[in-house]
């Protein structure tokens, strides 16, 4: 009895003893795995010093550029430094490239934006040459950005839209751009357009004038320069000129001979009775003879060399034809007087 006690007692150690550590295990509260620390994150100051240390490199680089005259190369690169970290001095510098660019409208702006930044209470040595560099360098910047004005003509100015370089401008009114070539336009309600492109100096004021018709819209028209006038060979010219001089010498000498024959007519009529003459009048005869040949040959050469210049300027070769050009001759006689007459 006492064995069989014992033999039970046994078991039930036995039993215990297996199962025990299975339960402690199951008993015992899961262990939390091992994490790392997060990383702090940067103070104020370091990210103000990161970033000034990025504006300081692009700074480097840009000013590189600047001193070798690449201006549209430099100008990003100091915008984006200033962008990471704002000084007066970036903003000269910017103002400066677009100087040299010739964005004289942008370049003011600059220039007075580093003007109007405030200064601190001890301000530094290199903000302060800064400042005035701006002073000094907004004045010509200022006198030389030239204005435009633009007056359309044709339909009411309520009709018609105006725009250069692609946005809206008002009409009449001047209104500043930077130099260079800019392009206008004027489009009317009624579907006419019209284009020009305009060239402003610096500092100069350019007022122009756009002529808009009622024209259907989407047709152009171009405008053929007139065929210029034709023009007559120079050696016609010169030697018609020269003819009408002549013509023009002979005729002189043909009416002073002809009034010395007058006047030796009297001395003749004085001195000479039935066909007998006295030595004064025998010698009046005499000179009347030849003042008379000398007054018909000025005459007949004058009408030859009238003639001869004439026919010059009608036949001389010209690309209109004559009877385009409404040439012709005119002959006038009247009495004892011949005239020759070219009208061209």
């Amino acid at each position: 009895m006492n064995r069989g006690r014992r033999v039970s007692l046994a078991g039930a150690a036995l039993t215990a003893a297996l199962l025990f550590p299975f339960a402690s295990q199951a008993d015992e509260p899961p262990q939390a795995e091992a994490t790392t620390p997060p990383r702090a994150e940067p103070s104020e100051e370091e990210q103000r010093e990161e970033k000034r240390a990025v504006a300081l490199e692009k700074g480097r680089r840009a000013m590189q550029l600047f001193r070798a005259a690449q201006y549209a190369e430099a100008y990003p690169l100091f915008r984006d430094a200033d962008e990471q970290f704002h000084t007066p001095q970036l903003v000269l510098y910017m103002a400066r490239c677009q100087d040299k660019r010739g964005k004289l409208l942008e370049a003011r702006a600059l220039y007075e934006r580093t003007l109007a930044e405030p200064l601190p209470e001890t301000p530094s040595e290199s903000l302060l040459r800064a400042r005035q560099a701006a002073t000094a360098e907004v004045g010509p910047v200022r006198l030389r950005i030239p204005t435009l004005a633009v007056d359309v003509r044709g339909p009411p100015p309520a009709e018609v839209t105006l725009f250069v370089d692609g946005e809206l401008w008002p009409m009449g009114e001047p209104r500043e751009l930077d130099p260079g070539k800019h392009d206008v336009e004027a489009l009317a309600r009624s579907g006419a357009r019209t284009a020009r492109e305009v060239e402003l100096p610096e500092g100069r004021s350019v007022s122009i004038v756009l002529r808009l018709g009622l024209f259907a819209k989407g047709v152009d028209r171009t405008i053929e320069p007139a065929p210029a006038p034709p023009t007559k060979p120079t050696w016609s010219l010169v030697a018609a000129s020269g003819f009408f001089s002549i013509g023009a010498l002979a005729l002189v000498t043909g009416v002073v001979t002809g009034g010395l024959t007058l006047d030796r007519r009297e001395v003749l009529e004085t001195e000479c009775v039935q066909e007998r003459c006295t030595p004064a009048g025998f010698a009046a005869y005499e000179q009347t003879k030849t003042y008379a040949s000398v007054s018909n040959l000025g005459f007949g050469v004058t009408a030859i060399a009238a003639a001869a210049g004439a026919s010059v300027l009608l036949f001389a070769p010209n690309a209109t034809p004559a009877a385009a050009r409404g040439a012709r001759v005119e002959l006038d006689v009247r009495g004892g007087f011949m005239a020759v007459r070219g009208v061209f």
